[in-house]
C-alpha cells in the first residue's frame, strides 16, 4: 500500500521584522545574518497568535485540499512550544475546524523531529486503517531574549499535513536510518519560557547525526546518493542546512527549498516540511515520480534520513500563488513595534492586530486560554 502526504500548507504570522533593520539596531553587518545565517526576515507574533492560532489557519487550507473530510479519524499536534502540560493544544484545532467526535488527539514533542515522529506514528496507523486519513500539525514560536546569540534566528509557523493511502502529493518510502543520543545542546525547563543551547555544540551534532542517520538509510534502502532526485533538511537556519547538503556531498544548490525559510525564520517541528512545500511551489522543473530524500533533527536528539516519491497529480494539489501571496502580504514592522511585541506589554496587548486566520487569542482567564473566531 502507498502512504504518505496528501495535502499541505502552512501558516505564520501576519508580521515580519526584516533582519536588516535588527542589525542596524544591534551595531552589526546586515551580512552577519543574511549570509552567516541565510536568513533576510523573521515572524514575528502579536498577543493574539500563537501555536493553536497559526495552526488552525494552516490545517483549514489543508483540509480544503481534500474530498473526504470525515475520514480524519486521527489529530497529531507535534510543538515544542506548549502551553499546558495536560491539554493537547490539537484539542483546540479540534474543535475549530468541527471534526468529527470519535477523531483521536494527541500532542507529541521531540524538539524540531516530533512532526517526523508524527508522520511516522500516522503512516503505520493508516497501514492498520485503509480508508482513514491523520491530521499531523507541526507548529511552533521560537522566541529568544532580545540582543541574545539566538535572536536573529526567530520566527515560527505552522504546516499541516494529511497523511493517508494513495496520497495526492508524496508516497512516503519504507526503510530510514535514525540515529538517538543523550545530548544536551538545547534544553527548555518546564519553569522557563525561553529555551536554553549550546549554539556549536547543537550545530556539531546536527552534522553528524546526520551523517549517520543518512549512511543508516543508504545501508537499509541499498540505495546511493544517486538514486535521491532532491533534498530537504531541517532548516533552522539556512546555513545550516547548506552545511548538511556538504556534510553528505550533495551536489546540487537547496535554493528552492529555502526560500520560505529564510523570510520566515525557524519554526522548529515545521521547518523540514516548510522546506518541502518551497520545493514544491518553486521547482521549474517536474518533480513528478521523483525521490526526495528529507533530513529531520530534534536537539536532544534524535534524527531520521528518509525519503519520498512525488506523486503524479502533485501539481493539481499544492498551492502555491496562496503561500507567495501569504508571505507577500505580510506587514513589516518597526523595531519599536518589535521590541513592544517582545515586552508583552499592555499597550502591545490592548492594540488590534490581524491575525493570518480567523481564529485569535481572546485573552486569559483564570489560566484558561480563550479563542474566538474573528
Amino acid at each position: 500500500m502507498k502512504i504518505g502526504i496528501d495535502s499541505i500548507a502552512f501558516s505564520t504570522s501576519r508580521y515580519f521584522l526584516k533582519l536588516k533593520t535588527l542589525a542596524a539596531h544591534r551595531g552589526v553587518e546586515f551580512e552577519k545574518y543574511s549570509h552567516g545565517i541565510g536568513q533576510i526576515a523573521m515572524s514575528v507574533f502579536p498577543p493574539s497568535e500563537d501555536i493553536v492560532t497559526i495552526a488552525i489557519d494552516a490545517a483549514r487550507k489543508a483540509i480544503a485540499q481534500i474530498e473526504n473530510i470525515a475520514a480524519i479519524d486521527f489529530l497529531i499536534f507535534a510543538t515544542e512550544s506548549s502551553f499546558d502540560l495536560s491539554k493537547a493544544a490539537g484539542i483546540y484545532v479540534h474543535h475549530f475546524l468541527k471534526l468529527r467526535e470519535d477523531c483521536r488527539v494527541i500532542e507529541i514533542k521531540q524538539a524540531c523531529y516530533s512532526a517526523t515522529g508524527a508522520l511516522q506514528l500516522a503512516k503505520s496507523y493508516v497501514r492498520e486503517n485503509h480508508n482513514s486519513k491523520v491530521l499531523v500539525i507541526g507548529s511552533d514560536i521560537v522566541k529568544y531574549s532580545p540582543g541574545s546569540s539566538g535572536e536573529p534566528t526567530q520566527g515560527g509557523a505552522a504546516v499541516a499535513f494529511l497523511v493517508s493511502a494513495d496520497p495526492q502529493i508524496m508516497i512516503i518510502e519504507d526503510g530510514s536510518g535514525v540515529h538517538t543520543n543523550d545530548i544536551m545542546d538545547f534544553w527548555r525547563p518546564i519553569s522557563e519560557s525561553e529555551a536554553q543551547f549550546d549554539g556549536k555544540l547543537s550545530a556539531y551534532n546536527y552534522l553528524k547525526s546526520l551523517d549517520i542517520s543518512f549512511n543508516r538509510y543508504l545501508a537499509k534502502t541499498n540505495r546511493n546518493i544517486s538514486a535521491i532526485d532532491y533534498v530537504c533538511f531541517h532548516a533552522p537556519f539556512g546555513k545550516m542546512a547548506q552545511k548538511g547538503a556538504l556534510q553528505i556531498k550533495w551536489p546540487n544548490p537547496l535554493d528552492d527549498t529555502l526560500l520560505y525559510n529564510s523570510a520566515i525564520g525557524n519554526s522548529c517541528s515545521a521547518s523540514l516540511y516548510i522546506c518541502l512545500t518551497s520545493l514544491l511551489d518553486h521547482s521549474k522543473a517536474p518533480l513528478e515520480n521523483k525521490r526526495v530524500g528529507l533530513y529531520s533533527y530534534g536537539s536532544g536528539s534524535v534524527a531520521e534520513y528518509f525519503s519520498g516519491i512525488i506523486a503524479e497529480k502533485y501539481r493539481s494539489i499544492i498551492t502555491p500563488e496562496e503561500n507567495q501571496r501569504l508571505l507577500a502580504s505580510r506587514k513589516e514592522i518597526s523595531f519599536e513595534e518589535y521590541e513592544l511585541f517582545c515586552s508583552n506589554s499592555s499597550d502591545s496587548a490592548n492594540k488590534t492586530y490581524e491575525n493570518s486566520g480567523a481564529v485569535r487569542l481572546k485573552s486569559l482567564e483564570n489560566k484558561k486560554r480563550i479563542y474566538v473566531e474573528n
